[in-house]
């Protein structure tokens, strides 16, 4: 069975593809803010994620700096129903816990935290109260809670509004997976944030890295992307640390065929069984070769 599916580069223009509203989405909430790291912009503002388990539940990391104010948008527009502070000047009590309130109206009571720092946010909305820990990750400032799948791999297309929310893991924070995604043949690209994205801005989005598909390049030209030429289900993982992305098909590891225009061009390469380039193999790995002309196979040194 081949376990990873051929990746091929691709530059299509998308920029007059139409989108739908995101005002109907129910998984996501927008942070927004003076301590968030893009303030009140909504084309860069990023969501935190509803619980697959309790969609009442929404979590998500990110960094907030002391003393500013912010709240959470169920949309990415003002003008709708917000989760703002319940009180005035409000900060987390020594259980990191905030009351909120929902309306569309009235004061508008905003949150605030004590200590800058990249925070686990979670907001219950059933219990209208949202929790503050502050993460064990503090190396960088972590900027996006979520980002999204899009392209013609997905029935939804390029309705970047659709896109297919990938999860950021709690422990690791600049590392997003989605998990057994049901993809067609076609391609895709990572967005960063919903609004902004949808203005086609590169700036938005994470590419294919044209000399290596095992990488991805943010606010980059020729809209290089990835692509699957067979159908099924597939495990994403995208790591913003050092710009990394595995693709393999669900329940499977590795790559079998790894083939690229430009790597056709080149001497042949070498990858390991995951998908990582290596520079010099050593006796006794097995790695993937990919000739000048295209081919990949498995050899063993």
């Amino acid at each position: 069975m081949k376990i990873f599916t051929k990746l091929t580069l691709a530059a299509v223009c998308l920029a007059s593809a139409a989108t739908v509203s995101a005002q109907g989405r129910n998984d996501l909430l927008w942070v927004l803010g003076d301590a968030t790291p893009y303030g009140w912009s909504c084309d860069d503002a990023t969501a935190i994620l509803a619980d697959s388990d309790n969609p009442k539940v929404y979590s998500g990391t990110m960094y907030l700096e002391a003393d500013k104010n912010f709240k959470f948008l169920t949309t990415y527009d003002f003008g709708n129903m917000e989760y703002r502070a319940a009180s005035a000047d409000a900060y987390p009590d020594a259980d990191g816990r905030v009351s909120l309130v929902y309306t569309d109206g009235g004061d508008d009571f905003q949150i605030h935290v004590a200590e800058s720092a990249n925070y686990l946010i979670t907001v219950d909305t059933e219990t209208l109260e949202a929790t503050f820990v502050k993460s064990a990750y503090q190396e960088t400032p972590v900027r996006y809670a979520s980002i999204f799948i899009v392209g013609s791999v997905l029935t939804t297309g390029y309705s970047v509004d659709n896109g297919l929310a990938m999860a950021q893991n709690p422990a690791a924070p600049c590392e997003f997976s989605v998990e057994g995604a049901a993809f067609q043949d076609g391609i895709f690209k990572i967005a960063t944030a919903l609004k902004g994205s949808g203005t086609w801005n590169p700036a938005f989005w994470y590419f294919c890295d044209p000399a290596d598909p095992t990488r991805m390049v943010l606010n980059a030209e020729g809209d290089n992307q990835w692509s699957i030429t067979a159908a099924g289900d597939y495990d994403v993982k995208a790591n913003l640390a050092d710009n990394t992305i595995s693709i393999t098909e669900a329940d499977q590891s590795g790559i079998a065929d790894i083939t690229t225009d430009v790597i056709a061009a080149q001497a042949a390469r070498y990858y390991t069984i995951d998908g990582r380039v290596v520079e010099t193999p050593v006796a006794g790995s097995l790695v993937i070769k990919v000739t000048a002309d295209g081919k990949a196979s498995k050899v063993r040194f």
